[in-house]
């Protein structure tokens, strides 16, 4: 193991997002663009929403440049509970005295969130993420956010690591698909809205009650 990539909300800063209304939200915009309500169901995310409105637009005769300029508005939706939600972002007891323990033993460290590059620097204003991490990626900067593969694929990329070589730690389920789809270790942590089981279902190799036990495991990696 070269590299450890983590999630930010729940992980390494406390949730403080609003999920729920963020993904009701999202769904309330695509019914109102005419998407049939019975094509979400309660489990699908922002993601699966998303992804399912554009199949549901593009196969009805929506245009490609009409769908982006959706896409641009919920971008807009979400950036906005984020931007509140930064305000009051402080990070997990411990985990930046874990991280930099993580750095000095020599490992390559990034964050890949969902999160937009405003709400991002609001909070690198208060917490002191920069100079923890050789990369911090939002949705903004990946080619498609999670569950997608593609901004773990271009994390490890931009760190000069090969897969088999990094971990992609995080607390949703969404963290743990897009880690399987880009072939790269997921270990859990239950610290942010997700159960121990849930995590193992996602493709947790291990879960972890706190980022200590990450910071245990990696560094028995170097023994």
């Amino acid at each position: 193991m070269k590299a450890l990539v983590f999630d930010m909300d729940g992980t390494i800063t406390h949730l403080t997002l609003p999920l729920e209304a963020m993904r009701n939200d999202t769904k309330e915009y695509y019914i109102a663009k005419g998407v049939p309500p019975t094509l979400f169901e309660p489990a699908d995310g922002i993601s699966s929403s998303t992804n399912k409105a554009r199949e549901y637009f593009l196969n009805n005769g929506l245009s490609q440049e009409q769908w982006d300029m959706m896409e641009t508005e919920v971008d807009a939706i979400l950036s906005q509970h984020e931007g509140f939600a930064a305000d009051t972002a402080t990070p997990i007891e411990g985990s930046l005295e874990i991280v930099k323990k993580l750095r000095e033993k020599g490992f390559k460290l990034a964050i890949l969130t969902n999160n937009g590059r405003p709400a991002l620097d609001k909070i690198l204003k208060k917490v002191p993420l920069k100079e923890n991490f050789d990369l911090i990626q939002t949705r903004h900067e990946s080619p498609k956010p999670k569950p997608y593969p593609d901004g773990l694929l271009k994390v490890a990329s931009e760190l000069g690591v090969k897969l088999e070589e990094v971990i992609y730690v995080g607390d949703a389920l969404i963290d743990g698909a897009a880690a399987q789809r880009a072939g790269i270790e997921f270990w859990g942590v239950t610290t942010g809205e997700t159960s121990p089981k849930v995590l193992y279902n996602a493709g947790a190799t291990k879960v972890f009650a706190s980022l200590n036990g990450v910071l245990k495991e990696a560094l028995s990696t170097r023994v």
